[in-house]
C-alpha cells in the first residue's frame, strides 16, 4: 500500500509507516500515540459518535469534516469517519429495535428473544434499515473522502455480546446453565455472519486503498478490528472457553492485526486464556469506572507484554513519563485520555522521541 496523504492529517504518511512497524513488534522513533486536541485557536463543534437515525448521510458526512478541520490528530492518530449506530448496532442488524442516546453516544438494543429453540435463524435481512444505512453512509462518505479522510470499521459487539443484547443478560446467563446447546447454535449463525459483514463494510469504504482503523484508533494497512466479549465479565472459567474464546479466535482468525478490549477487572480471570490466542496481536486494557488508573496496572500490562503480546494503554498526558520506563516501547500504544492543548501534545510526542 502507497502511503496516503490527508489534508485533515498532514503527516499521515509518517504515522503511516511506524504503525507498519508496530504491527511487526517494531519501532522507528518512538511508541505509538493517540493524542487528540483541538487546534491553536479553534473550537472543536460538538458531534455524537451515532449517526443521525434520519439518515442524513450528507449531513452526518459534513459535520464530520467540520469536527475533523477543527482537530489536531496528534501521534497515529487517524481522522476516521465510523458509521455507528451505537455498540448494540449488530442486533440491530438481526432484528433488534434500537434507542439511539446520541447525547450520550451510545444506544441500546430492545431483547426481543423469548427462547432460543423457536427463534428462525439468525441472519441479516437486506433490506434491514440499519444495516443499509450502515453500507449507505459508508459507500456516500467513501466517495468523496480522498484526500481528506478515511472510514473506519464499525463497532463490532458480536458472539455472546450480540446475544445478550438479544436476550437480555440476565436471561442469557441462566442459558448458559438451562440450554447450552441452544445457546451454542446462535453462536454458530451469528459467527457465520461476521466475515461478510466485515467484508461489505470493508468494500464499501475502500480500505484496500486506505487500510482499516477501529474505534481504538490504530491504523492497519491490511486488516484490524477491535475485537470484543464484554459479557465475559458475568461468566466462569469455564463458561468463557466454552462460549466466548472460541467465537474470539474465529474473528481473530479473519483478521491480520486483532485488538481485544478487555473491558475492567472482571476480565483478569480470562487473561491467560486470552493470551493463549497466537493470533492476537494487541490488549487494550480498561480499567473501569471507579479503577485507579494506569500507574496502577503496570503489573498486569508487564504481563500481557512477557506473553508475547502488546498492549494499548489508556492514559493522561502526565501519566505518559510514569509507566514509560516500565513499558517495552515497541509494544506500547499509548492513548491520550486528556485534551492537552496542541503545544503539549507537540511535547509529548517530542518527550517520547527523545527518551528512546
Amino acid at each position: 500500500m502507497l502511503p496516503f496523504q490527508l489534508s485533515l492529517k498532514p503527516d499521515a504518511s509518517e504515522a503511516q509507516k511506524r504503525m507498519c512497524a508496530y504491527w511487526e513488534g517494531e519501532i522507528i522513533d518512538r511508541p505509538c500515540v493517540s493524542i487528540r486536541t483541538a487546534k491553536e485557536g479553534m473550537t472543536p463543534p460538538w458531534r455524537s459518535l451515532v449517526c443521525r437515525e434520519d439518515f442524513d448521510f450528507a449531513r452526518t458526512i459534513a459535520e464530520f469534516e467540520q469536527w475533523a478541520s477543527a482537530i489536531f490528530f496528534g501521534g497515529e492518530s487517524m481522522p476516521a469517519l465510523m458509521p455507528n449506530w451505537g455498540p448494540d448496532q449488530w442486533a440491530g442488524f438481526l432484528g433488534a429495535n434500537l434507542l439511539l442516546v446520541p447525547e450520550k453516544d451510545t444506544s441500546w438494543a430492545q431483547p426481543f428473544v423469548r427462547d432460543w429453540d423457536s427463534l428462525p435463524p439468525l441472519a441479516i435481512d437486506p433490506d434491514n434499515r440499519w444495516w443499509r444505512a450502515t453500507l449507505a453512509l459508508t459507500r456516500e462518505a467513501a466517495a468523496v473522502c480522498d484526500g481528506k479522510f478515511i472510514l473506519s470499521t464499525i463497532d463490532t459487539h458480536s458472539n455472546l455480546d450480540c446475544l445478550a443484547a438479544l436476550r437480555g443478560p440476565e436471561k442469557l446467563c441462566l442459558d448458559l446453565l438451562e440450554c447450552p446447546e441452544s445457546v451454542l447454535r446462535a453462536l454458530e449463525q451469528v459467527d457465520a455472519l461476521y466475515e461478510g459483514v466485515y467484508d461489505a463494510i470493508y468494500q464499501a469504504g475502500r480500505m484496500q486503498e486506505f487500510g482499516t482503523t477501529s474505534w481504538l484508533d490504530m491504523w492497519s494497512p491490511r486488516r484490524t478490528q477491535a475485537v470484543q466479549c464484554d459479557f465475559c465479565c458475568m461468566i466462569s472459567k469455564a463458561h468463557f472457553r466454552r462460549f466466548a474464546l472460541p467465537y474470539l479466535e474465529r474473528e481473530i482468525s479473519r483478521l491480520d492485526h486483532a485488538v481485544y478490549h478487555m473491558d475492567g477487572p472482571g476480565q483478569i480471570r480470562h487473561l491467560d486464556d486470552l493470551l493463549s490466542l497466537k493470533r492476537l496481536h494487541t490488549i487494550q486494557w480498561v480499567p473501569g469506572a471507579g479503577q485507579p488508573s494506569a500507574p496502577a496496572w503496570v503489573p498486569l500490562l508487564q504481563r500481557i507484554q512477557k506473553a508475547g503480546k502488546a498492549v494499548q494503554v489508556l492514559v493522561t498526558i502526565d501519566e505518559v513519563p510514569v509507566v514509560f520506563p516500565q513499558l517495552e516501547p515497541e509494544k506500547t500504544f499509548y492513548w491520550v485520555l486528556d485534551s492537552p492543548s496542541q503545544a503539549q501534545a507537540r511535547q509529548l510526542l517530542k518527550w517520547l522521541q527523545t527518551h528512546m
